[in-house]
């Protein structure tokens, strides 16, 4: 009898042959997604084919339309609009509502950039740990999906905490606080680069239970004057920021790696946020493109407001 191996569940699934896929997995409580009820409007339903591809119908219309907008592989399929002809292993690539949101084409709002100008803000820069070990070990489809996994989080932390995202490059997120006269930009900065590390945490929970693969990530914080404006030619130009503030953000990031730690930050978020956060070890660091050694705290936690300040 043929089966359909479903993964991460690890289970079989029975299924006469010409049966639609999806109809068959939620008649088998398999949790897939679907938003759109079937009609090859939202995607939420795609599944990776690990063996047996041979063994599902050609894409209809609909199925194509949808993997020409999204660049879908061969092996990343529709299970609304995909019938089969004998056993195949697939894997469900939307597991919970934060996939939905990320994976579903139903509509989404433009985002707008911030107005161009000289200003003094925090600058966080975030890293993943690993990238490069990590996409030589999956497919692409899926380091693209856990990249925006993990941005789509990252960008939550920083919007609660008054921060704009600026920049993403690659495997790396740029974002800034007090752009707008926002109170306590370095504080903000900092509880976002404590809720980004928390975010790897739960995302490496996740790889974990997927891949059996760890996620993690560094982050660097400066405050400083920084340039703000259209950069670039064409049609490719785009708002960003500029200036040493982000370079020692970055330089921040990339020392955490030889200092042993998550996240690094400079002695001028340190005299802003003393008062406020626990700080670990003290760091003398030599930075490329910096003149002298440069002073770099590392930051443990920041205290409950209802807590006694640290020091007191």
């Amino acid at each position: 009898m043929s089966e359909i191996q479903v993964w991460p569940e690890g289970v079989e699934v029975p299924f006469e042959p010409e049966v639609n896929l999806l109809e068959m997995l939620v008649d088998a409580d398999i949790p897939i997604a679907h938003l759109c009820g079937g009609r090859a409007r939202c995607s939420t339903c795609r599944v990776f084919v690990e063996d047996g591809l041979s063994k599902l119908s050609e894409r209809t219309v609909e199925e194509v339309a949808m993997a020409t907008k999204l660049d879908l592989p061969d092996e990343v399929r529709l299970a609304c609009q995909t019938t089969l002809l004998g056993s195949v292993s697939l894997r469900r690539l939307v597991l919970d509502k934060t996939d939905e949101m990320l994976a579903s084409q139903l509509g989404r709002p433009a985002l707008v950039g911030p107005v161009g100008r000289e200003a003094h803000v925090a600058v966080l820069f975030a890293d993943v740990v690993g990238y490069t070990k990590m996409s030589d070990a999956l497919p692409p489809y899926d380091i693209v999906h856990l990249l925006n996994r993990f941005f789509s989080r990252t960008r939550d932390v920083i919007e609660t905490n008054s921060g704009v995202i600026d920049n993403y490059m690659g495997d790396a997120v740029l974002a800034l606080f007090g752009l707008h006269g926002e109170p306590e930009p370095a504080l903000s900065a900092v509880r976002s680069g404590l809720g980004v590390l928390e975010v790897a945490g739960e995302l490496t929970r996740y790889i974990e239970r997927i891949y059996g693969m760890s996620f993690g990530v560094r982050v660097g914080v400066d405050f400083g004057e920084v340039i703000f404006g259209l950069i670039g030619a064409g049609e490719a130009a785009r708002e960003t920021v500029i200036g040493d503030t982000v370079n020692v953000a970055s330089r921040l990031e990339s020392a955490n790696k030889e200092t042993g730690s998550a996240m690094l930050v400079s002695d001028a978020i340190y005299e802003r946020t003393h008062h406020e956060v626990t700080f670990g070890r003290r760091h003398e660091l030599d930075l490329r493109g910096k003149v002298g050694r440069v002073v770099a705290h590392e930051v443990i936690a920041v205290a409950n407001p209802s807590d006694p300040r640290p020091g007191a």
